[in-house]
C-alpha cells in the first residue's frame, strides 16, 4: 500500500514535469518564468529619416540608411538598467544582439559611460527622453541599427524581422516581441 500511493505521486510528478505545470511557486528565483508584461518596455521602430511615423513597421532597404528601436519605459525611471534587444533575421536567426546602459536623467549633465560584459570597451549611458506615442508619454531611448551597406542589403535579408527586449540580463525575454518588414 506504502509502495503505490508513492508510485502514484511519481507518476504524477511526472506528467505534471512533462507537461510543464511548475513543481513550485514561480516567485522563487530558480523558479523564474520571465518578466510580466506591465514591467516590459516596448519597443517601435522607425527609420531614421522620417522619425515621425511611429505606426509604420514596414522599411525598404533600398531607401532606409537606418532603422532606429525607441525603446518606451512604463513609468518613470529610478535606477540603473540594461536593456538588451535582440534583433532577428527572418528565418529566426540572431542578426544583432544591442546592450544599452540607461540611467534616469539627472539634469543636462553628460552621462558618462559603463563597462558591460563582452564589450572591449566602456557603453555610452543613455540617458531618457520623453516621447509621445499614442496620446502617452512615454521614457523613451532610441538605439539604432545600420541598414544601408549592412549585409541585410548585401546577403538580402528580406522579410520580418523580430526584436525582443530584455531587462537587467533577464534570463527570458519580454512577452510580445516586435515585428517588422524589410523590403527591398
Amino acid at each position: 500500500m506504502k509502495y503505490r500511493s508513492l508510485r502514484s505521486a511519481l507518476v504524477v510528478t511526472g506528467v505534471m514535469v512533462l507537461s510543464g505545470v511548475p513543481l513550485f511557486a514561480q516567485t522563487q528565483v530558480h523558479g523564474y518564468v520571465g518578466p510580466p508584461a506591465s514591467t516590459c518596455p516596448q519597443v517601435i521602430v522607425t527609420a531614421v529619416d522620417t522619425p515621425a511615423q511611429l505606426s509604420r513597421n514596414r522599411f525598404s532597404a533600398t531607401r532606409t540608411t537606418d532603422l532606429v528601436f525607441h525603446v518606451l519605459f512604463q513609468g518613470k525611471l529610478d535606477k540603473n538598467h540594461v536593456v538588451t534587444l535582440k534583433v532577428y533575421t527572418p528565418r529566426g536567426h540572431l542578426y544583432q544582439t544591442l546592450n544599452v546602459p540607461v540611467a534616469p536623467q539627472k539634469g543636462h549633465t553628460p552621462m558618462g559611460s559603463r563597462r558591460l560584459a563582452g564589450y572591449p570597451y566602456p557603453v555610452r549611458i543613455k540617458a531618457p527622453q520623453a516621447l509621445k506615442y499614442n496620446n502617452v508619454l512615454y521614457d523613451s531611448i532610441n538605439v539604432r541599427l545600420p541598414v544601408a551597406g549592412s549585409s541585410i542589403v548585401t546577403s538580402s535579408l528580406y522579410g520580418r524581422w523580430k526584436v525582443e527586449i530584455q531587462m537587467d540580463g533577464m534570463r527570458k525575454p519580454c512577452p510580445d516581441p516586435t515585428y517588422f518588414f524589410i523590403v527591398q
